[in-house]
Order: structure tokens, then C-alpha cells, then sequence
């Protein structure tokens, strides 16, 4: 297995770069290439062992194995390996078609506009449902728990669409 230092990784993102040790072209990584117990990131200088592998992209890195410690940003600047991110005015590492991750985020896509309205329906059925059906079962007409019970979920179901793609 080849062997490498990790450059750059956005955990949000899941994608990082890295530089193999052989001077060879930087390599992609996606973090379920990764190869490690619970949650799978990596930082930046940390060493490590891999696979390659070509898809439409370009190279890409996989089977991915920390090897020990992270280098520190010295000892990275003394292995020439500078930070991925670009100064300021010049282009950014995003208008590399083949490191799309290292860019700014894009705004996520808004959903369209029916589903943004059955969206909203929803959600202004949601809370009548829930006070309704709290008043009637707390008067003891249990034929309306179905209700409440419907309110709560529409509610649970609405938390869990991210907000900003309305």
C-alpha cells in the first residue's frame, strides 16, 4: 500500500486531499474509504496508508488507514506541503473541477415550490391537530388520541427537512 499525509479534509463535506509520500498527483479521499471504528474523518497532516484506484474524476484514494500521529503544521511546511486553501484574489481550489469539496459550500437546492406547499400545509395542520386532540383526550374522549398522535408526528417529520431548502 502506498502511503501519504492528508493536506486538507472537510468532515462536512466527507471529501479530502491527500500528497502521496513518492511525489506522485494528489489523491481524492471520501470518508467511506476510510478505514476506522466509529466516525470516520481525517485531519489535516495526518499520515496515512492506501489503495488507488481511477474513476471519472481522476485518482482517488481508497481503503484509506491512519497510520499515527498528525504532523504539525511545521514539520508539514518542512515537508513543503502548504494548506489547500487559496489567499485571498486568487482562484479557489472550488474552480478545480476535480476538487469540487474545497471550494466554498453551495447553497443547497431549494425544493420545488408543491412540495414546498404541502410542506407548509403540514405544517399548519400540525399544531391544530396536537391542541385539538391534547384538549380532547384530556377530557377523556379517547377517539381523539389518533388525532394527537398525528399531530406529534407531523411535527417529528417537519424537525427532520432541513430548513434551508424551503
Amino acid at each position: 500500500m502506498a502511503e501519504g499525509t492528508v493536506t486538507a479534509y472537510d468532515a462536512e463535506a466527507g471529501w479530502g486531499v491527500i500528497v502521496p509520500d513518492d511525489g506522485g498527483p494528489r489523491l481524492r479521499v471520501h470518508q467511506v474509504e476510510i478505514l476506522t471504528y466509529g466516525y470516520q474523518v481525517l485531519e489535516r497532516g495526518e499520515r496515512v496508508a492506501y489503495a488507488v484506484e481511477q474513476d471519472d474524476d481522476g485518482p482517488l484514494a481508497t481503503a484509506v488507514t491512519p497510520l499515527g500521529p498528525i504532523l504539525t503544521e511545521e514539520e508539514l511546511a518542512r515537508l513543503g506541503l502548504v494548506p489547500e486553501h487559496e489567499p485571498a484574489g486568487s482562484p479557489s481550489a472550488g474552480d478545480d473541477p476535480a476538487l469540487p469539496f474545497l471550494g466554498e459550500p453551495a447553497e443547497p437546492a431549494k425544493f420545488p415550490t408543491p412540495v414546498r406547499a404541502v410542506i407548509a400545509l403540514v405544517g399548519l395542520a400540525a399544531l391544530p391537530s396536537m391542541v385539538i386532540g391534547m384538549i380532547q383526550v384530556a377530557n377523556g374522549h379517547e377517539e381523539w388520541l389518533p388525532l394527537l398522535i398525528s399531530g406529534v408526528i407531523m411535527l417529528l417529520v417537519l424537525e427532520r427537512i432541513p430548513h434551508e431548502r424551503w
